[in-house]
């Protein structure tokens, strides 16, 4: 208790009331709503140089060198280094600062078996798929078609990812869609680095969208059992792809 006779929690209690707001006021809240969208567009941006190359596997982010190139703050920076780091793209070390990940064959083996599992459920519930699921697939793969004829690497990697996407929706689950959109960077990645991996080798981007087409004619057929076939072919041979780009 104290001089008054309160007891001491009590009093704290009236002072925390007292002196802490219940709500941010207006204007602080419009300045957090303005630095997360400052540190999303900024992990969007590094994400995307990332996946185009500009930032090779193990190379330094340097917090103070981008927060100058962007002329943003070296918070907004961190925030955004942080954020990739949840996506799978970024590293930290101690006393090392932020680095960009490199994919590894245990990243790679990992990754893959969740593809598997995602993409045969979505292949499973085709014939009984949402109205709503199955135009998103026919959308999708009419995009992965257009993205083939513009010669557009980046918009091939948008428009892949996004077909798989839809595949894994027609399982009409929000959860099953939330985890995928979870390991969507990291698969991002990836297709970035089949891509890179294609255009060296001289594969036309029609052959890209080609390899696609089965598994999107059988899904629409409603066949499952070969829906799933089609979908674990075009995964083990993408993944025996990638194994070998990293481990050069």
């Amino acid at each position: 208790m104290d001089f008054t006779g309160r007891p001491l929690v009590a009093q704290n209690d009236a002072m925390t009331e007292a002196t802490i707001p219940t709500d941010a006021s207006p204007a602080n809240k419009e300045a957090a709503r303005s630095s997360e969208g400052t540190a999303e567009s900024i992990a969007t941006l590094l994400g995307d140089e990332i996946y185009q190359g500009k930032h090779a596997p193990d190379a330094p982010l340097r917090e103070i060198a981008l927060a100058t190139r962007l002329g943003v703050s070296r918070r907004s920076v961190r925030e955004a280094l942080l954020l990739l780091e949840r996506r799978g793209l970024v590293l930290h070390e101690h006393n090392r600062g932020a680095r960009v990940r490199r994919m590894r064959q245990a990243d790679v083996l990992d990754l893959y078996r969740v593809r598997r599992i995602l993409e045969v459920q979505g292949a499973r519930a085709a014939p009984t798929a949402s109205t709503a699921a199955r135009t998103h697939l026919a959308r999708a793969y009419e995009t992965l078609v257009a993205s083939g004829e513009s010669n557009d690497s980046f918009e091939i990697i948008r428009a892949d990812l996004a077909f798989h996407g839809a595949v894994v929706g027609l399982a009409d689950s929000p959860r099953i869609d939330g985890f995928f959109r979870h390991i969507g960077d990291e698969m991002r990645f990836a297709i970035a680095l089949l891509r890179e991996d294609e255009t060296r080798s001289g594969v036309a981007d029609i052959d890209v969208v080609a390899d696609h087409s089965a598994i999107y004619r059988h899904l629409l057929d409603g066949d499952v059992v070969e829906a799933q076939l089609a979908i674990l072919q075009h995964i083990e041979f993408n993944e025996r792809r990638l194994l070998r780009l990293v481990a050069a």
